[in-house]
């Protein structure tokens, strides 16, 4: 009786949270887990209240417009682990400030952008590796050096990636292209181990991270940002991805026999 149950129980939160892709625009994340993640941009007024608000146009999008292009990046990335998953959602609601900004405002550092707000130098190879031949015309003479690109080349090269696939797709590009010390590690970004993220945004993504006149390094915390982790884990962080797959698969067999 109890496995039994604990089987309906499974294949139940499997078709509810991470049910098998149906569509090209399905996957682990659904636009119902997003609203509860992020429910201000649930909304449908939400991009038009702040941008009448804040000035700042074209840069907002609803938890309708990420939910497809965060499916789509994570199958494209191969990301198979809840804390990654985790942890990326977490970075872009807070860099983003809840999928309000897609380009740094302040303090406006140019060439900063995408969903995670990736400095310019991780924008450059990010843009150079999606679209080569673009790239190569965009930044033209800065190609040998792109640190002394000029602000107009910089946002030529941004512009590239901002769209919602590609800026929902760079912190999974990151992670796997950039950090990947922390992919698919067992010891690092484990589901629900805040300690973890806190590991991989200093050492991984190295936010928060500053040098004193010493040369030592200095570790803050913004807590804004163990606000947004924990919004996703209530929700996704703690399921465990195996036993649901199992779930789902033995339920198909029980339907099927």
């Amino acid at each position: 009786m109890k496995l039994s149950l604990y089987l309906l129980l499974s294949a139940f939160a499997a078709n509810m949270l991470f049910a098998v892709a149906t569509s090209k625009d399905s996957g682990p994340i659904t636009l119902e887990m997003l609203n509860v993640i992020n429910p201000a941009a649930a909304r449908s007024t939400f991009c038009k209240d702040f941008e009448k608000k804040q000035g700042v146009k074209g840069e907002c999008i609803l938890n309708s417009d990420a939910v497809a292009p965060i499916n789509k990046a994570i199958a494209k990335y191969k990301i198979t682990r809840l804390g990654e998953i985790a942890a990326t959602l977490a970075w872009m609601l807070f860099e983003s400030e809840g999928w309000h900004y897609v380009i740094n405002h302040n303090p406006g550092n140019k060439g900063q952008g995408t969903r995670t707000m990736m400095s310019w130098a991780y924008v450059s190879k990010y843009a150079k590796e999606l679209y080569p031949d673009k790239y190569a015309k965009v930044i033209g003479k800065f190609s040998d050096d792109t640190s002394k690109a000029d602000n107009s080349t910089k946002t030529k090269v941004m512009d590239l990636v901002l769209n919602n696939d590609d800026s929902l797709a760079a912190g999974f590009w990151y992670l796997t292209k950039q950090a990947s010390s922390f992919h698919n590690k067992k010891d690092k970004l484990r589901t629900l181990n805040l300690k973890d993220f806190k590991d991989y945004t200093w050492n991984g993504i190295k936010a928060d991270v500053s040098t004193d006149d010493n040369g030592k390094k200095q570790f803050t915390w913004e807590e804004g940002r163990t606000a947004k982790w924990n919004e996703v884990n209530k929700i996704i962080g703690k399921a465990k991805l195996k036993q649901l797959v199992t779930g789902s698969m033995l339920s198909k067999r029980r339907r099927n026999h």
